[in-house]
């Protein structure tokens, strides 16, 4: 933005100082010419009163007795006076009549302080709008982000109070996310704390049972170790989400982008997945429209991110029977839709789920529990890749649906 040069500070301040200084020689000029007149009409005055002075001496004289020195008396009588054009020593000549120094120079002081209150009555304005634009920085510099200055005029002062608007609201919005970073990494510590504290006092009470106690069969002791190694491979999880999480929020996972086979991907993905299935009393459908869809993409991470929606589908739909996987081109973009048949996610839950640390159900139970980060992660995979991913829930099934973008030429990416 840049102030209206008419309107500027340096043109309104050049408006003000030769409006005052005009007034100020207004003033000057009508002060002179009212004590020019004042100054013509006394010495007219005494001038007259002179003449009849000297009149009414001469008529006395003429009427006294003769003497030898009327002659005298009349040669010599009356006072010198100066005409009224007639100049005083050290003065200067204004309008007809001449103005002694001193009397100059006490209108010259006069006329500088009738300039400086002209041009502060002026002013008073801008200056106002400057002192509160110095207030309102000096609490936003105290900590005030919600102080605000008005923006008036068309000036520099304008753009000033504009800005210091915009950098208070930047601020203040800084501030707030400083607060919800403070509130996350509160939140991260107490999830992390107990999700990771569950799976690893089990761990140590199974191997302490088996440090400790002799008398164990074979039987238990496969038994027990297994549920260690089970928890273990929770742990394990639960990190590597962590991680994954903390990559992508800070932007420290690069792609290593190579051509791959979404369709082929998730066929490998959902026979890997087939003892949870089992475990789980599942049934999973893949359907494929296309033969294969081929994306340009990381493909650890894109395996990771439906990893952890299959893995969603698993958790939360138990009840339903069946897991549907379906593959299908829409446009420029394969479509990836997972659906459960599990619980309905609530119409209010639904526009936070892919948010860090939100889960639908709080109870932090062990079969549907984790850092909350699955969803997260498939999240900003997704949209690290170009992607968009979406989410609806209702009677007829609870849909993810995946959107991403087709190789142009897949045959010279190869």
């Amino acid at each position: 933005m840049k102030a209206n040069w008419f309107k500027s500070y340096r043109m309104q301040m050049l408006y003000y100082t030769v409006l005052s200084a005009g007034i100020t020689a207004c003033i000057d000029v009508t002060f002179l010419f009212i004590a020019s007149k004042i100054m013509r009409m006394v010495r007219s005055a005494s001038t007259t009163l002179q003449e009849k002075a000297m009149e009414n001496s001469v008529n006395n004289r003429l009427n006294a007795p003769a003497n030898g020195n009327i002659g005298e008396t009349i040669a010599g009588g009356g006072a010198p006076s100066y005409g009224s054009g007639a100049s005083i020593p050290g003065g200067v000549k204004l309008f007809g009549q001449s103005f002694h120094w001193g009397s100059i120079i006490f209108v010259a002081l006069i006329s500088v302080i009738i300039f400086i209150l002209l041009f502060h009555f002026l002013t008073r304005k801008m200056t106002r709008y400057i002192e509160e634009i110095t207030a309102t920085i000096q609490r936003i510099a105290q900590g005030d982000f919600s102080s605000e200055v008005e923006v008036r005029y068309d000036n520099e002062f304008s753009i000033i109070a504009q800005n210091l608007n915009i950098m208070a609201l930047d601020l203040r919005l800084l501030k707030e996310k400083e607060s919800e970073a403070e509130t996350t990494k509160n939140e991260l510590i107490t999830n992390v704390a107990h999700d990771l504290r569950t799976p690893l006092t089990s761990i140590i009470g199974y191997l302490d049972i088996l440090n400790t106690n002799t008398a164990l069969s074979e039987d238990d002791k496969k038994k027990y170790l297994l549920v260690a190694y089970n928890k273990s491979k929770r742990l394990e999880k639960l990190i590597n989400d962590l991680f994954s999480f903390t990559k992508l929020a800070y932007g420290n996972m690069p792609l290593k982008e190579a051509v791959i086979d979404v369709v082929k991907l998730l066929e490998q993905q959902i026979d890997e997945f087939y003892p949870s299935f089992e475990d789980n009393n599942l049934v999973c459908e893949f359907k494929a429209y296309e033969p294969s869809a081929m994306i340009v993409a990381d493909g650890e991470m894109i395996a990771r991110a439906f990893e952890n929606l299959i893995s969603n589908a698993i958790k939360y739909g138990k009840n339903g029977k069946i897991i549907k996987v379906i593959t299908k081109k829409s446009g420029d973009f394969i479509k990836v839709t997972v659906i459960n048949y599990g619980s309905v996610i609530p119409r209010e839950d639904l526009p936070y789920i892919f948010d860090r640390f939100y889960r639908v159900e709080q109870s932090r139970q062990e079969g549907t529990g984790g850092t909350g980060l699955g969803l997260s992660i498939a999240k900003g995979v997704i949209e690290k890749h170009g992607g968009r991913i979406e989410a609806r829930s209702s009677m007829a099934g609870t849909a993810f649906e995946v959107y991403l973008k087709l190789a142009v030429n897949p045959n010279l990416s190869e």
